[in-house]
């Protein structure tokens, strides 16, 4: 058992050999692939906004000036530029001048991306911690703990870890129950997956030392958050994983690659915050065998505001008429749905 109270959040320790959060994190990496990604909100409902799925990111002078400051400061400068142009499309006409802009702009970026991270450490130094200890897989899992608190939600999870974990290990898996939800102990011949996406990543990829995923499983991880990406990276390096981390804004560009599980964890409405539609679209595009979804069920100030009752309303919109057999997960402190696509039609015999 992880020895933590429910709730609690923490620095990560010394033992850990990481120091604590420098402003100095550095800026998307020389040579990250910069595509279109998400991470919840956490107000319990979706925020009404224009509901295209995508929209070209319309490029002028003014909208450029309004991308170069954001990116300039301090706070966000980690983050991707595709998704700083697209959430400048979709804000900056909603005011006249450019400093009005430039706020609303770095508003929404931090709803859906800043406030996730208050307690993550130096990027550079976690890196380096996790290099460090590979090979070394006792040394990993107690680093994967201690950095799974630098972001919220990954952090929120650890008290009940020990739960969770097996459980999305079934789901990954295709390990479910006659009744169609996931239930441990109740088990049928489990597909071990080849390729695995993780979309609005965070740092679940973490948690695979507990996913009994085999080593030749290519685990792609996509986050807007570079800082985010760079220590996934290293992970999977330091752990010997098939795959990569890659700075990637999912609400901006099709995520068309071909897989057998897609991870959209507690990513869904920030996605929608930025503009209603994403997600919808993203299920549409997917090419894939089945898809998780997950839900927070509270605020990230841990309070319960009937989170589970309006996200269960909006899975149910979101799914609807969208070509997959929904089951749904038994997680706690989380709600969670497995999609599996159905089969296409039988072909109509002449």
């Amino acid at each position: 058992m992880i020895p933590i109270r429910r709730g609690m959040r923490r620095p990560v320790p010394r033992s850990a050999g990481i120091p604590a959060r420098t402003d100095g994190d550095p800026p998307t990496p020389p040579g990250t692939p910069l595509h279109p990604t998400g991470s919840p909100s956490r107000t319990g409902e979706t925020v009404p906004v224009e509901d295209a799925p995508s929209i070209p990111v319309i490029r002028n002078d003014a909208h450029d000036r309004v991308v170069t400051e954001v990116l300039a400061a301090r706070h966000f400068r980690h983050l991707s530029p595709d998704l700083v142009a697209r959430v400048t499309t979709i804000e900056a006409p909603k005011v006249r001048r450019h400093d009005e802009a430039v706020a609303r702009v770095k508003r929404k970026l931090h709803q859906i991306a800043n406030a996730y991270t208050p307690a993550l450490h130096a990027p550079r130094d976690a890196a380096d911690a996790l290099r460090s200890a590979a090979g070394d897989e006792d040394a990993l899992r107690t680093l994967a703990i201690s950095l799974m608190y630098g972001h919220a939600s990954t952090a929120e999870r650890l008290p009940v870890h020990d739960l969770i974990a097996p459980r999305l290990r079934e789901a990954i898996h295709g390990t479910s129950g006659s009744d169609g939800q996931i239930n441990p102990g109740e088990h049928v011949e489990a597909e071990t997956p080849a390729r695995i996406l993780d979309l609005a990543c965070g740092l679940n990829p973490l948690m695979i030392p507990w996913l009994g995923l085999p080593r030749t499983c290519r685990y792609d991880a996509y986050d807007a958050d570079s800082r985010l990406v760079s220590i996934v990276q290293a992970f999977l390096e330091a752990w010997g994983q098939a795959g990569s981390a890659t700075v990637r804004d999912i609400g901006g560009q099709d995520t068309t690659e071909a897989a057998d599980v897609v991870l959209l964890l507690k990513a869904v409405p920030c996605l929608e915050q930025v503009r209603v539609g994403t997600s919808r679209h993203i299920l549409e595009t997917l090419n894939a065998n089945r898809v998780i979804v997950t839900y927070p069920v509270q605020s990230l100030g841990g309070i319960d505001r009937g989170m589970r009752a309006t996200y269960r309303q909006a899975f149910d919109s979101l799914v609807a008429g969208l070509p997959w057999h929904v089951a749904e997960l038994r997680l706690p402190d989380e709600l969670g749905y497995l999609l599996t696509r159905k089969a296409p039609p039988a072909p109509v015999s002449q």
